[in-house]
């Protein structure tokens, strides 16, 4: 007997349900397939929605309509409707479910893989929900230049603004509620500067200074679509050393010239490997040292789409040829922790010809 496939997760909760089922809910609920068909079963409150809402080809059924409202009984129902063994599942599939189904006597089989491979590959109106966010992230980033711009410089370097020393709490306010005002759901927006900034996931916190360089990582969600956008830009509020300076030019150049490579059949280790090519042309290398890693000690980029960090990888791990309709992020860095961190990052779009398309219109400079 075959397997059918199965997803019992919520939209909010699970990118592959969305994709799956082309809406999203707060609740749980059931996707399966069975063969040809897939099908989606909604309780009362969320069937009228799915009705208008679910993915072409997506059959929705009522929880009545297979015995409801006791998910096991449902299940079991369906299996023996199609006479399914049981059912394939993702690698994140809920534990006590999956136990519950085998007590029951049906297969559960947990995918490795991702579960929609085809996910990787992009249809041109999925790139445009892609940057339809990353445009908001953009609005927020530039919200952030206006609000440095307006600072006045301490004489302890301190940035003040409106009277009162800029926290990254602030800027990070700022720029997420900016885009929220634009329907973007804005969840740990990076603003660190300073030695904060030589650990790329560190959120910032404190007080702002003048002449340091402030990383500043975008990356707000569609609360209509579900698909993320991503931006990273580091600038300085005053006079950078020259040390900040030559590494921003590093960051970019690398950036720059990874861009350039990127089309259908390239291996992204390759690009990846450029960069830091062009990273220790400038004389920046890669490391540990007494107070942890430095130079440039994490991927080059990552596939963007309902999910912030998917395939395809830009790593030197990954040997995977690129894919048409992939969308990456191109986002080299240099962190030291004895003055901090610069990352630049765009979005790029392998079009359905295997040529990249560069999502990311907001300029690039250091000096505020």
């Amino acid at each position: 007997m075959p397997l059918g496939q199965l997803i019992l997760a919520s939209g909010e909760a699970s990118s592959d349900m969305r994709y799956a089922a082309g809406f999203s809910t707060p609740d749980e609920f059931i996707w399966f397939s069975a063969g040809s068909l897939r099908g989606v079963v909604m309780s009362a409150l969320e069937y009228d929605r799915a009705r208008c809402s679910a993915a072409s080809g997506v059959q929705v059924f009522s929880e009545e309509e297979w015995g409801g409202p006791d998910r096991l009984t449902m299940l079991g129902n369906i299996a023996a409707k199609y006479e399914l063994a049981g059912f394939s599942v993702p690698g994140d599939f809920p534990l006590r479910w999956a136990d519950r189904l085998r007590n029951a006597g049906l297969v559960v089989k947990a995918e490795e893989g991702p579960f929609f491979p085809e996910r990787e590959v992009k249809s041109e109106e999925e790139a445009e929900k892609i940057t339809r966010s990353l445009r908001q992230a953009e609005a927020g980033c530039r919200r952030a230049f206006a609000v440095l711009r307006e600072t006045e410089i301490a004489r302890d370097k301190t940035l003040l603004w409106r009277g009162e020393p800029l926290t990254s709490e602030i800027l990070r306010f700022e720029i997420d509620s900016t885009m929220m005002k634009a329907g973007m759901l804005a969840t740990g927006t990076i603003c660190a500067g300073g030695e904060q900034g030589s650990r790329p996931h560190d959120q910032g916190s404190g007080v702002l200074r003048a002449d340091s360089p402030i990383v500043m990582d975008i990356f707000p969600r569609s609360a209509a679509t579900g698909y993320w956008g991503d931006l990273t830009r580091t600038v300085v509020r005053g006079v950078p050393s020259d040390i900040v300076k030559k590494a921003y030019d590093a960051v970019l150049d690398a950036r720059e010239t990874a861009k350039k490579k990127l089309a259908a059949g390239v291996i992204p280790s390759a690009v990846h490997d450029e960069a830091v090519r062009v990273l220790e042309r400038y004389g920046f290398h890669t490391g540990r040292g007494e107070k942890g890693d430095y130079g440039f000690f994490h991927g080059l980029g990552h596939g963007v789409g309902l999910d912030i960090h998917e395939a395809p990888r830009l790593s030197r791990r990954c040997d995977d040829p690129l894919k048409p309709g992939a969308v990456v992020t191109v986002e080299p860095g240099l962190y030291y922790p004895e003055w901090g961190g610069i990352r630049l990052e765009d979005m790029v779009y392998i079009d359905p010809a295997g040529a990249p398309r560069c999502l990311t219109r907001i300029e690039d400079f250091l000096v505020l």
